[in-house]
């Protein structure tokens, strides 16, 4: 690999971040595209996710058997292992070789024991696509024996190109938040063995919306790492996370435990709530904390003086965070920031679900969306 196949991965990412129709999934297949420019992989998995549970909520998969998926998740979700993408994601390196944190002993790792030493493997590059502090993506690349370990420039490659997804991730989701289309929600019934015992009206083809072509089978691998999770919720409050079906719908998806200790789950399946998916955005965009909460503010209309008065921060304060959320949100003005951030994507859908009252006095606030529980 050199700078003429680094050079084409870079030119097939950006060629991403100004198409017209590419949705989250099509930018995760260009991914692989680009990284297999640099990187010598023989099975690979890049999966968008919703940054609340870390959970995936689409993608693409090539190469891992569908019997793969469960064992997969359970090690990322409850054995002790090195590389989980929750530390990735919090680290200061979001690009990690598998050979290289366990100076070659791949047998420390239980998920090489489990999936990856019968197929031979030779090595593991695992990417966290990270906006600020919200993880966007995961990448998952496993590297043939015959290819040997990977070198430390497929490693600075990879790590190069990892801004350059993260824009494209971002872009695309921001366009696939324009159109959200409703769903009646859905009940489906799981016993302890992952089987599906129960479907109501439309289940069938919600469930169909969520798998991943030539991989998933009767139950999607996205939906089955949701329910690894929930049912090592010991509190029993449940998992509620966000998911995409190919047809381009966010979904809220929420695990629920049966009593009687029998591992059965019952899954409600809706359309995303306005605010589920302004939280998906803000963080699509790698926004702190506080730039989301002078955001909510900045589309109430709020100015400076009257959002640092209710945050208790100076005015300076707050306009150096309006400054920086321009900068990544790519705009110059608030009314450039409310259009991209909101009113062409879920602000038309808020309004349809709030109950507007009429004020009897003082200065309009419009419609309040602080006020939205996130999710996760």
């Amino acid at each position: 690999m050199g700078l003429r196949e680094f050079t084409g991965a870079r030119d097939l990412l950006l060629a991403t971040h100004d198409a017209p129709g590419l949705s989250s999934a099509d930018v995760c297949a260009e991914i692989v595209r680009a990284f297999h420019r640099v990187l010598r992989f023989g099975w690979c998995a890049v999966m968008t996710t919703d940054p609340s549970t870390l959970l995936p909520s689409g993608g693409v998969v090539d190469g891992f058997a569908r019997e793969d998926c469960v064992p997969f998740w359970d090690n990322e979700l409850l054995d002790p292992d090195v590389l989980k993408f929750a530390d990735l994601a919090r680290g200061r390196d979001p690009v990690a070789s598998l050979d290289e944190a366990l100076d070659g002993d791949l047998a420390r790792s239980p998920r090489y024991r489990k999936l990856y030493a019968e197929l031979g493997a030779a090595d593991e590059v695992r990417v966290a696509f990270v906006a600020g502090s919200s993880c966007l993506a995961i990448g998952d690349f496993v590297r043939r024996g015959d290819d040997g370990p990977v070198d430390a420039q497929e490693l600075a490659d990879v790590r190069a190109l990892v801004p350059v997804a993260t824009t494209a991730l971002r872009r695309a989701l921001g366009r696939t938040l324009a159109e959200v289309e409703l769903q009646t929600p859905v009940v489906v019934m799981l016993d302890g063995s992952g089987t599906v015992t129960g479907v109501s009206a439309g289940g069938r083809q919600v469930l169909a919306d969520l798998r991943i072509d030539h991989v998933d089978g009767e139950l999607p691998g996205i939906i089955q790492a949701a329910v690894i999770k929930a049912r090592d919720d010991h509190g029993g409050s449940g998992l509620t996370t966000r998911v995409r079906g190919r047809s381009g719908r966010w979904l809220r998806l929420h695990v629920s435990s049966m009593e009687g200790g029998s591992g059965a789950v019952a899954l409600t399946v809706e359309t995303a709530r306005p605010d589920d998916l302004a939280r998906v955005l803000l963080d699509s965009y790698g926004l702190t904390s506080r730039e989301t909460e002078i955001v909510l503010r900045l589309c109430r209309g709020l100015a400076a003086k009257e959002i640092g008065a209710d945050l208790i921060i100076s005015v300076h304060t707050v306009r150096d965070h309006i400054k920086a959320i321009y900068d990544k949100a790519g705009v110059n003005s608030r009314g450039e920031l409310v259009a991209q951030l909101f009113s062409n994507h879920v602000l038309d859908h808020f309004h349809d679900t709030v109950e507007h009252v009429p004020r009897t006095g003082g200065r309009p606030h419009g419609h309040d969306t602080a006020g939205a529980t996130p999710v996760g």
